[in-house]
């Protein structure tokens, strides 16, 4: 799936290490050991995963803790063949996967910014891949309610850009954490918790997947069900009617921004004390350039202008797979910050 990129969360992290023995017993445990072995509990998209169908309960919380409702559902054959539909308020989102990608059908021509964050929630292989340059730090330890858990930073060369964190005894990944970034405003989600795991054939899979805005949860993803299936029903699996098709492949290479173009913080909203973020929509062309720029997240109208004047600037190494050149939908977040 096409990912939401170049994000910043804000997430404070408190690292509690006591003893050499402690310390000693870190040192000996391989980040890269703790990935691979959450990876072969908890990936379910893939190769080894008979038939089944998955149905899921969405729900989205907003600043008044208003809920919304939706749902996220999986008809899987293998993973060249299943298709996935995800529908929340007014928007419904159908993907037919096939070897080489999937063909789309979605109510609008481009993607909201929840559905990012439910894409974010859903993609389990993503968390656990590395992007280029990013390397993993050594392992900490520490007890969090009551489970002492392994944790692992993914780091860029100048930040930590995320923090994964397992399960000791069982291996299984139980959150995702953001930390914070210097001149961004809060994150729209500061960590990620799996939780409620149970055995779908060989495997250990979270049940319940939790999204957290600080302290508060903002969007949560509940298995309902997932049953075996027998007989195949090839009409689920044609390209659907008026759908555009996306390459896509295990070992893609994510976009990248090559002329990072700054927006100018403009004076007026300077000095009204105006901050926030701006987000749009773009699919990032296999040329490298930008189209179907929507604004998807509001701010005021002097930032919203500020950062799409940028973003229209900016041009990025397309995503690709091998050497191909491929396209692929993305949310560009810009952020307006005042220091006090």
């Amino acid at each position: 799936m096409p990912k939401n990129i170049y994000k910043a969360f804000v997430f404070a992290y408190v690292v509690l290490v006591s003893g050499v023995s402690s310390a000693s017993k870190e040192d000996s445990i391989n980040p890269e050991s703790l990935i691979a072995q959450a990876r072969k509990l908890e990936e379910i998209w893939t190769d080894g995963t008979p038939p089944i169908a998955m149905r899921t309960e969405i729900q989205v919380f907003d600043a008044k803790g208003k809920v919304t409702t939706g749902q996220y559902n999986v008809n899987w054959v293998s993973p060249s063949r299943w298709r996935e539909e995800v529908e929340i308020s007014n928007y419904k989102r159908l993907r037919v996967h096939d070897a080489k990608g999937y063909w789309q059908q979605s109510t609008l021509k481009f993607q909201p910014e929840i559905i990012f964050q439910l894409d974010t929630l859903l993609d389990l292989k993503a968390v656990f891949r590395l992007a280029e340059k990013q390397v993993l730090g050594k392992v900490k330890s520490r007890d969090k309610d009551g489970v002492r858990q392994n944790c692992a930073e993914v780091k860029w060369t100048t930040r930590t850009q995320r923090i994964l964190c397992f399960d000791e005894a069982t291996g299984n990944l139980l959150s995702v954490e953001y930390p914070s970034s210097e001149n961004s405003n809060p994150p729209d989600i500061s960590r990620i918790a799996y939780s409620t795991f149970n055995k779908v054939g060989e495997r250990r899979i979270p049940f319940e997947v939790r999204a957290f805005r600080g302290r508060t949860v903002v969007a949560t993803v509940k298995v309902l069900e997932i049953t075996p299936t027998t007989a195949e029903n090839p009409a689920l699996f044609l390209a659907p009617t008026n759908s555009e098709f996306w390459p896509q492949c295990d070992d893609m290479q994510n976009p990248e921004l090559v002329n990072p173009v700054q927006p100018r913080y403009p004076p007026s909203a300077r000095s009204n004390g105006e901050l926030g973020r701006v987000i749009l929509y773009a699919v990032i062309e296999a040329d490298g350039t930008l189209s179907h720029l929507t604004l998807i997240q509001r701010a005021t109208p002097a930032l919203e202008s500020a950062a799409a004047e940028a973003i229209r600037q900016w041009h990025y190494k397309p995503a690709a797979c091998g050497s191909t050149s491929i396209r692929v939908e993305t949310s560009l977040p810009v952020d307006f910050w005042l220091q006090h």
